[in-house]
């Protein structure tokens, strides 16, 4: 089981703890560890970095996806009106 050796900061949105199996990385409005059992401080920086890449990625996909639905769906009536 984890153990938390040193709380190494923390503040409204996240946190990085030291534990007896390595650092973790909280985000508190994710509300998930964005790191777990990371041997370095900036490890686990760089896979919360990583994480948050990967997902705007993600989600710039989506959002491009959608409005390319929501551009035919509007060009539609247009055409019709115009």
């Amino acid at each position: 089981m984890r153990k938390v050796i040193r709380e190494v900061f923390k503040i409204d949105t996240l946190s990085l703890h030291e534990c007896n199996d390595g650092y973790y990385l909280y985000d508190y409005v994710l509300g998930m560890n964005l790191s777990m059992k990371a041997k370095t401080e900036q490890e686990a920086f760089i896979e919360g970095f990583l994480y948050y890449q990967k997902r705007l990625k993600e989600v710039k996909f989506e959002y491009t996806k959608l409005s390319d639905k929501v551009d035919i769906f509007v060009s539609q009536f247009v055409d019709e009106m115009g």
